[in-house]
């Protein structure tokens, strides 16, 4: 197996033919005008700020998540009695889920609004 050869194919002969009706098919048309082209090396965002672009979004609301979770742990705490021995991780943990759908719920609010607004704003205009 070791002293196996790998096959290579014999090249085709692309190129003109003989006949007529097929000649110089390999050779592309081009109908638009050419284009100068651009440098997309040049134009693309960095790597970093691609990374900081997904990365700071996420840990702003996971942090907005978080914060809203603390906030109803410490009203809960106050609101049931002092000498209760529940653990503040299980209670963060039963407070997580309200604190997610109240995030969402807030962003739904948002993107509501904005929609409202931006359509009388363009039903004026008209």
């Amino acid at each position: 197996m070791n002293d196996a050869v790998a096959w290579t194919q014999p090249p085709r002969n692309v190129g003109a033919s003989d006949k007529p009706d097929l000649a110089d098919i390999s050779k592309p048309v081009r109908h638009e005008p050419e284009f100068d082209g651009v440098d997309w090396s040049a134009a693309a965002p960095g790597w970093l700020s691609l990374f900081i672009g997904l990365f700071l979004p996420l840990l702003a609301l996971a942090l907005l998540v978080v914060s809203i979770d603390l906030a109803l742990v410490w009203l809960f705490e106050r609101w049931i009695d002092p000498s209760s021995n529940m653990s503040p991780l299980l209670l963060a943990t039963i407070m997580f889920p309200p604190a997610l759908m109240s995030v969402f719920c807030g962003f739904k609010l948002f993107l509501h609004f904005r929609d409202a607004r931006t359509a009388t704003a363009q039903s004026r205009k008209q």
